[in-house]
């Protein structure tokens, strides 16, 4: 019987700059080539049940103007880490409040945390150069000057953004290295096969959306989709990918977007080659015609709309703690996936690389193979938009439990006028006999 083969995980990172050193607000994490690395915290802006086309268009339109300010030569990362967490009674010096808190004690509720990370390209491993990476002090002003805009406009839209230090980088690092996002994560080995990593006693598995021998997406996509059906609810806007908050036995789920943004002249030159040389084949297939054709569609877009030419990939990376617990994941994200238009690739055999460039600001270990080319707008609609309700940071606020079952702090008043959310105090109250209306109204005046 063979035994399998034992090598050291190595870590694809060699240090840092501290920011306290430099008078800086941020840590940057250099990778192994020596490419910085900066990273923010945000809070995607478009609330979960928020109904309004209108905030999944303008973070739309923000994450493309991100995009735009970081430019060519660089890697956007975003990562949506979906976990679950234990409720911690809040501790009071009122008897009732203290009871109230403790009723929900030991919940388990979702929360979702968003990174965007950001670094330079680096050439492809498998392509045979003396140096894969140049630094130079030039582009590193550059690229820290770049995050510090990014940041305001971050700001200027209610992301919630801050730069990430070390231990943030730590936390985000070592929780995807373990599958859980704890305060004091165990590490265990890694067994690697076709099919799906296993990590101590969890299971793990990379679904990668496309395939780029055999490409499977729609030929449209919007920034959000409509939830359908026969209801009133029909016409209500929700995330593309939603369907990820409706997953229920996984531990960790990490939603990794990557967009490269290569130079775009030469890109532009290498397309524009490409397209006559499928013209000139043209009479010998059908199919010569129509990439032409798509070609020639996508440089006019670039043209018109001043589109940028991107590489992208989409991953979900998630942990079970059985294989048929896995396999039943497996099996719904494919199928929601599918009702979208799109055919997982089939060929995800390489369930370490995969898993590898998952983590933090180690999107530099992606192939060719793996990435697909579209524009900066398209490869957008990929990204998930959506945040689960959160306390209000307010003096004044009501305890309402959300739709997980835990306790959620509610300013009904000077905060929703503060925001717009409202323009006025006046209340309507609905609420069967005995359900607290009185009581509400009491607290509230």
């Amino acid at each position: 019987m063979a035994t399998a083969k034992k090598q050291a995980f190595s870590i694809p990172f060699i240090g840092y700059d501290y920011g306290k050193d430099f008078n800086w607000d941020f840590d940057v994490l250099f990778g192994l080539y020596g490419n910085p690395i900066i990273g923010i915290r945000i809070k995607n802006i478009v609330e979960q049940y928020s109904a309004d086309p209108d905030s999944y268009l303008h973070f739309h339109t923000v994450l493309n103007q991100v995009v735009s300010i970081i430019g060519e030569g660089r890697i956007v990362q975003k990562l949506d880490i979906f976990s679950k967490k234990k409720y911690t009674a809040e501790q009071s010096n009122q008897f009732l409040q203290q009871k109230y808190s403790e009723h929900f004690d030991g919940r388990l509720f979702k929360t979702i945390e968003t990174v965007l990370l950001f670094t330079d390209i680096i050439d492809d491993k498998l392509k045979k150069k003396m140096k894969h990476y140049h630094f130079s002090d030039k582009s590193y002003k550059e690229l820290r000057d770049k995050c510090l805009k990014v940041l305001m406009l971050l700001k200027q839209n209610n992301c919630e953004p801050e730069f990430l230090f070390e231990k943030d980088f730590e936390y985000y690092i070592s929780g995807v290295l373990s599958m859980q996002f704890t305060k004091s994560p165990t590490f265990d080995n890694i067994k690697s096969t076709n099919e799906y990593l296993q990590i101590g006693n969890r299971f793990v598995k990379n679904i990668s959306y496309v395939d780029v021998e055999n490409i499977d997406l729609p030929s449209e996509i919007e920034p959000y989709s409509i939830l359908g059906g026969n209801g009133a609810a029909s016409e209500t806007a929700v995330d593309n990918f939603s369907f990820i908050n409706e997953l229920e036995d996984y531990e960790t789920i990490v939603y990794n977007q990557i967009i490269t943004i290569p130079l775009q002249a030469q890109q532009q030159r290498e397309l524009d080659k490409k397209k006559k040389k499928h013209e000139g084949a043209a009479n010998n297939s059908p199919s010569n015609a129509i990439i032409a054709d798509e070609i020639q569609t996508l440089l006019h877009n670039i043209a018109i709309d001043g589109q940028l030419v991107v590489n992208a990939h989409f991953s979900i990376l998630f942990s079970a703690d059985t294989l048929g617990k896995m396999e039943n994941i497996q099996s719904m994200i494919e199928n929601k996936l599918f009702t979208k238009g799109i055919i997982v690739s089939k060929n995800a055999y390489n369930q370490l690389e995969l898993f590898r460039s998952a983590i933090p600001g180690n999107g530099t270990e992606l192939r060719e193979y793996d990435l697909f080319m579209t524009t900066s707008e398209a490869a957008l609609c990929f990204f998930f938009k959506e945040s689960y309700p959160v306390n209000e940071e307010s003096n004044f606020y009501l305890r309402f439990t959300d739709r997980q079952g835990v306790p959620l702090k509610i300013d009904p008043s000077d905060q929703p006028m503060k925001t717009g959310r409202i323009n006025n105090r006046n209340k309507f109250v609905v609420g069967p006999s005995g359900s607290g209306k009185i009581i509400y109204y009491e607290y509230d005046c």
